[in-house]
């Protein structure tokens, strides 16, 4: 699946569980603590595929999936830009010293396992919104 289709699919299915919840008249940090890790697992399964595997995609104690991908991932599915023989499809806006790449098939793909920095309520707090895709706009560099 490309980046331009998961991460448009993505922002349906958070846009769908952001209106079930102010349907039942959820605030902004009843809405965050939602998206903790174990309650996403038990409520939401299908919103992660790592969901139906029960495992994190980082290893913390406290892992929050609001803001599943990160605001300062940057990607482009024809490319951003190639070194050598390498085309880089995915980046990391902050230079972040957590970020890696694995490469498959002469395509380097942005690994940011190592990194919570979205992950936590106060990132998510700071950057809040009820539509995701707003937070996000900034990692489509199609737009």
């Amino acid at each position: 699946m490309s980046y331009f289709i998961w991460f448009h699919q993505h922002a349906l299915k958070h846009h769908q569980i952001i209106d079930k919840l102010l349907t039942q008249n959820y605030n902004k940090i009843q809405i965050i603590d939602y998206f903790k890790f174990e309650n996403m697992l038990q409520k939401e399964p299908e919103f992660c595929l790592l969901y139906q595997k029960k495992i994190k995609c980082h290893e913390r104690d406290y892992l929050n999936c609001y803001l599943c991908a990160c605001p300062y991932f940057r990607f482009n599915d024809e490319g951003i830009k190639a070194e050598n023989g390498i085309l880089i499809k995915s980046q990391c806006a902050i230079s972040s010293s957590q970020a890696s790449y694995f490469i498959n098939e002469n395509i380097a793909h942005l690994d940011c396992s190592l990194c919570i920095v979205p992950h936590t309520k106060a990132f998510i707090q700071k950057h809040f919104d009820y539509e995701w895709i707003k937070i996000m706009q900034a990692c489509d560099l199609h737009l």
